[in-house]
């Protein structure tokens, strides 16, 4: 559990260094360029440190698959799941927001010039969040394909929908409500 609130932590303090660089920006208040770096220099760390925390969130889940610890994969893959809902609620609101403000300013001729591309940045790394924040649901899946509590079809459908904005979230919810007690194999 230690790993996924350090993981949450990560990615809410790179969702306020986004925040605050726009907030910086749109008022105009970043004058002097020594402001402007320490904030790229905030944004780039922050980002290194979310590509570790997926590391080790992947490589702890293929322990915990290998261990078949039902009970910690379960947890982690609850906290993890459920505690990035607000990060991509307010991730989306965001980077919405700043395209519908490019698309007015240029009367729409945005769609025209390579800017839109640049939106494509953070739905990539968003889209890495949701592959990252997956591993505990595949291997949750998996535990349970092992114990053969599911059957291929449901664990491929599984996995597919862990690996899908929103659809995610949704399987989570189904996983852990149709599994609660761990089936003890005497």
């Amino acid at each position: 559990m230690k790993n996924t609130r350090n993981t949450l932590i990560g990615l809410y303090f790179n969702l306020s260094i986004v925040i605050l660089s726009l907030f910086f920006l749109v008022r105009g208040l970043i004058h002097g360029n020594t402001v402007k770096w320490l904030l790229v220099v905030a944004l780039i760390v922050s980002e290194i440190f979310n590509i570790i925390f997926a590391g080790i969130n992947t490589v702890n889940s293929f322990i915990l698959l290998k261990n078949s610890d039902y009970d910690s994969m379960r947890k982690n893959m609850k906290a993890l799941k459920f505690g990035v809902i607000p990060y991509f609620v307010i991730n989306f609101i965001i980077y919405v927001l700043l395209f519908l403000l490019f698309f007015a300013a240029s009367r729409g001729f945005i769609l025209f010039t390579p800017i839109p591309l640049l939106f494509l940045i953070p739905v990539f790394f968003a889209y890495l969040t949701v592959i990252f924040t997956s591993s505990y649901g595949i291997g949750f899946s998996l535990i349970l394909y092992k114990e053969k509590r599911v059957k291929t079809g449901k664990l491929i459908l599984h996995i597919i929908l862990q690996l899908c904005f929103v659809l995610d979230v949704i399987d989570t919810v189904i996983l852990l409500v149709k599994n609660k007690v761990v089936k003890i194999n005497e």
